[in-house]
């Protein structure tokens, strides 16, 4: 028990990390009421675009799943082009969104974003499917 104890504390402070990495920006960040209203156009802004990209995605890559399971190397290899040309756009729209949200914060917040930012990109699981955006 004694030696299992180190790995349930690694664990315990792992899970940690992930809430806070799903926490809002304003708890996560310590931003001001103003900040946390900028923030929050922003990201609304950015949503709706985000949702319907990431969609297409997942409808062009269930296409390539089929394409797989047919061994159609030409059908793959061109829906190959069409996911990679999707993921490169989510990635854009994500970063464009990282960056006015950059625009807002101290320095300090500044640090705690880009903490955020790489724990959001470790985190795995159906909610964070396009974690590499």
């Amino acid at each position: 028990m004694k030696q299992l104890m180190p790995i349930l504390l690694m664990g315990l402070l792992s899970l940690s990390n992930l809430a806070w990495a799903d926490a809002s920006l304003q708890s996560a960040l310590g931003l001001t009421m103003d900040q946390a209203r900028q923030t929050d156009a922003i990201q609304a802004a950015h949503r709706p675009k985000f949702a319907a990209k990431r969609q297409d995605l997942n409808r062009e890559l269930r296409v390539l799943r089929r394409a797989r399971l047919a061994h159609d190397s030409k059908a793959v290899a061109q829906q190959e082009k069409v996911t990679a040309q999707l993921q490169e756009e989510l990635k854009q729209i994500r970063m464009h969104e990282d960056d006015e949200i950059r625009k807002l914060l101290n320095p300090e917040q500044t640090r705690k974003f880009e903490e955020y930012l790489k724990l959001r990109k470790e985190m795995v699981g159906s909610s964070r499917d396009a974690k590499d955006f």
